[in-house]
């Protein structure tokens, strides 16, 4: 029976749309991926080296074989496996940036491609290979991942909807409170994990009210006005951006900058990834170059050109 009287709950619009029709949405990347790995049961699958452990963390628990492959300056591998049967080839669509190479892949490799959108959470799956986002990385909600599978594939969706998560970091950072919040941020994230659930309503109620249009459009916008004023600096050379949504604009600069200068100046950018460091293997150097010197610059939709503008000024002032 429904609850009548009491405290009122959250107050959110009705009948708001998602950006993605995708027919499962699940609590994590992790969690998609490891209900994918339970499905299609890989003999091995080719993983890119320059990844996070989150993600090797489903393939530990399903029992599934990976091998690790190389990038080069591009964000591409360096050279492409001939798959043999129930073998499946993994790309992660680096910084929402690589969408033209995912869909040469795509077209390469079928349903046995696997492609990580957990930065790309505009990309969507066409029906022709598995595709699984992070909703998290992009907008201010406690958990959420949509997965696309190919044409005629099912799976066997969650019975439970996610219920462990807060919310507290959420609304400090709301109220300017973003030092306040991180110890609860972080309290969520040690939340996420590979269980297979179901995304939480709470978030999928905020997603279906995101004026996705706005998002799209300013964060276009932001990542353009850093590649015109940073791209001379940055030893990275990205692609055009026509018809990609970035997550982050990725700079690589000339000399190093020190991450906690800027973080004294109320300017936090993060690390992907430290653990490509600590792994044991001597390849791979390009890689570990990238985890040590990259800046993931934001260029969401909670800025303005003025905020770049500023950004611009103390990642030039710390330089070298």
């Amino acid at each position: 029976m429904k609850d009548i009287g009491g405290y009122f709950e959250l107050e959110v619009s009705k009948g708001g749309s998602e950006y993605h029709s995708a027919s499962y949405r699940l609590k994590s990347g992790r969690s998609a991926l490891h209900l994918m790995l339970n499905s299609i049961k890989p003999k091995v699958v080719y993983v890119p080296y320059y990844t996070c452990d989150s993600l090797l963390e489903p393939f530990a628990i399903s029992g599934c074989r990976y091998e690790f492959y190389a990038i080069n300056e591009q964000l591409e591998p360096v050279s492409l496996p001939v798959l043999n049967d129930n073998e499946y080839f993994l790309y992660i669509n680096y910084f929402g940036l690589k969408d033209g190479f995912t869909e040469m892949l795509s077209g390469k490799y079928g349903a046995q491609l696997i492609v990580d959108a957990t930065q790309a959470f505009f990309m969507k799956g066409k029906g022709v290979s598995w595709l699984f986002n992070s909703c998290r990385k992009f907008f201010g909600v406690p958990d959420g991942s949509y997965i696309y599978t190919p044409l005629g594939t099912t799976l066997q969706p969650p019975r439970e909807k996610n219920e462990h998560y807060i919310t507290s970091h959420l609304t400090k950072r709301l109220n300017g409170q973003a030092k306040e919040g991180y110890a609860d941020f972080q309290a969520n994230e040690s939340m996420i994990d590979c269980s297979i659930t179901a995304m939480s309503e709470f978030t999928r109620q905020i997603l279906s009210e995101i004026d996705n249009t706005y998002v799209i459009n300013k964060r276009r916008a932001n990542y353009n006005f850093l590649s015109d004023k940073l791209s001379d600096c940055n030893k990275l050379h990205l692609p055009e951006t026509a018809g990609m949504v970035p997550m982050i604009y990725p700079f690589l600069p000339t000399h190093e900058i020190i991450k906690a200068l800027l973080a004294e100046n109320q300017i936090y950018i993060p690390t992907f990834w430290k653990e490509v460091l600590e792994r044991n293997h001597t390849r791979y150097e390009f890689e570990k170059s990238l985890a040590a010197g990259l800046l993931p610059l934001p260029v969401d939709h909670r800025y303005t050109i003025e905020d770049m503008e500023l950004l611009v000024s103390f990642v030039t002032k710390f330089q070298g």
